[in-house]
């Protein structure tokens, strides 16, 4: 299940997700609509679930008490075996908060650091300092949340390899279970698009964001972690469980503004408006939302471009007997294709894409929607 928190203290500039400027009445409002659309959802959850992410916006933005509101009535949905995730802002972490997080059973946290340089934090427009970061992983630590992910950006304007280094040592150093690293994308609607746009900054040469890619795979890889994903690294059993369903394209839940479940083939996202949402969800309506229905090609190409992703590549027998067709018969001209430029690796059981592809990922991927 994931649970959309649409509250922020500040928005960053180059966040394209949907939030709003966190404010106490809103948020105790926000809270108790959650639990109210929780409460409808409850044929998909009679089994305790495998995995709850609590995203947003920044949910430990709401504060201590909110927070364990929100949280205690998702804890009812979990057991022992769940995992159990609250995304957080290092500048929005505090003993209470943190405490509040353990009490209610969360044990992941994932933290958006993005850089450990002040300069790349400033012109990303986020809220905390380096130290912030530390001090947030040391009280998260003391309060028993020993399952942390780190968030790193790459790509950033005015960055260095040398910077990136820096910042990725100070996250291996720090101990953290899992570490994701991202390259920076310039949405158009966003503080950083408009001023890409505008020429006021410059994107990053290619090499040298090709470069910060690889050497976070080296980093991570020399210090035990696996590279399981073209973004994520994990120390053993530490891969995150809900991104895999994402990935795997299993079904799950939504709850709240913005907030996607995909569930029977069906994806139905609620409306990026936390208003509406609100004024639904009090009238005892389903909140506004649209949906899609993926069968056939379109339903195979998603599946493909999602377990691509994953360095193990899709299992082409479980491929062929979710859909009826081998991958590779799926698409064969642009697995072909990809596979004789030595992008693609086709083995008698999985496709997956080389390491050295991973980072022009994305364009193997377009190849085959198109295709579709």
């Amino acid at each position: 299940m994931y649970v959309h928190v649409p509250f922020c203290l500040a928005k960053c500039g180059y966040c394209d997700f949907y939030s709003i400027p966190v404010q106490p009445d809103l948020a105790t409002r926000c809270v108790d609509a959650l639990a109210a659309e929780l409460r409808t959802q409850k044929e998909f959850l009679k089994e305790p679930l495998a995995s709850i992410f609590v995203g947003g916006g920044t949910p430990t933005s709401i504060g201590a008490e909110p927070l364990r509101r929100l949280l205690l009535p998702l804890s009812r949905h979990a057991d022992a075996r769940t995992e159990f995730t609250v995304e957080a802002n290092p500048g929005t972490v505090d003993p209470a908060v943190a405490a509040a997080m353990a009490q209610a059973g969360v044990n992941r946290i994932s933290l958006g650091v993005q850089s450990f340089q002040t300069e790349e934090l400033a012109l990303l427009g986020r809220i905390h300092t380096p130290h912030q970061a530390d001090q947030a992983i040391a009280m998260l630590r003391s309060a028993g949340l020993d399952h942390l992910s780190v968030d790193l950006i790459y790509g950033i304007p005015g960055q260095s390899l040398s910077s990136w280094l820096e910042s990725l040592r100070r996250a291996v150093e720090l101990g953290v279970e899992h570490l994701s690293c991202y390259a920076l994308s310039f949405e158009p609607d966003t503080p950083l698009g408009r001023r890409l746009k505008a020429g006021e900054i410059r994107q990053v040469d290619e090499q040298l964001q090709k470069d910060c890619y690889y050497a976070a795979i080296d980093a991570a890889e020399a210090t035990g972690m696996e590279h399981y994903e073209i973004s994520n690294f994990a120390r053993s059993g530490r891969r995150c469980r809900h991104n895999i369903t994402y990935w795997e394209n299993e079904p799950y839940v939504g709850i709240g503004p913005a907030a996607t479940g995909y569930i029977a083939g069906e994806r139905r996202t609620n409306c990026p408006d936390l208003a509406a949402y609100l004024q639904a969800i009090e009238a005892g309506l389903p909140p506004p939302s649209t949906s899609e229905h993926l069968t056939g090609r379109a339903a195979m190409a998603e599946a493909v471009m999602l377990g691509l992703r994953l360095t193990e590549g899709i299992d082409r027998k479980a491929f062929a007997v979710r859909y009826g067709l081998d991958v590779a018969d799926a698409f064969p001209r642009a697995i072909s294709r990809y596979a004789q430029l030595g992008a693609l690796v086709v083995t008698g059981s999985h496709l997956r894409l080389r390491r050295s592809a991973l980072f022009v990922a994305d364009t193997v991927l377009a190849e085959v929607l198109a295709e579709a």
